[in-house]
């Protein structure tokens, strides 16, 4: 696969991302951006002017159907998970190897056994002599 398709379609899908985690700011700000004309021609209580909806209701479904998409999506895809998951369950076989141990012959001589008095040189330490 070429880097120029790769590149190409990072973006794209990053776009979709992106649109898909913004639906609910895109329709707010269409909202506030043809509100007036919502008002105007789409509104269903455009006739009753003392509800003052000024296209509130038209928002409303706007959001209530962005909200019934997301949730019907979410529970087809964890349906699908479902549904899914014994597949990627294969039975998995664990084999076990015998690990190998050569025994090798340690020395006494570790770091920590100088702080052990038996460890220590004998002639060095003695108590002191009076006289």
């Amino acid at each position: 696969m070429s880097p120029y398709f790769k590149s190409i379609s990072v973006v794209f899908l990053t776009g979709l991302l992106l649109v898909r985690t913004l639906v609910v700011p895109l329709i707010l700000m269409d909202f506030q951006l043809r509100q007036d004309y919502i008002a105007k021609y789409v509104c269903e209580n455009r006739n009753r002017p003392e509800l003052h909806c000024d296209g509130k209701c038209y928002l409303a479904k706007k959001l209530k159907a962005a909200r019934d998409s997301e949730e019907k999506e979410a529970s087809q895809q964890l349906l699908s998970q479902l549904l899914e998951m014994p597949a990627q369950l294969m039975p998995t076989l664990i084999h076990f190897q015998p690990v190998h141990f050569s025994l090798k012959q340690v020395k006494a001589c570790f770091a920590y056994t100088c702080f052990f008095p038996s460890s220590l040189p004998k002639g060095i330490f003695r108590p002191p002599q009076l006289g």
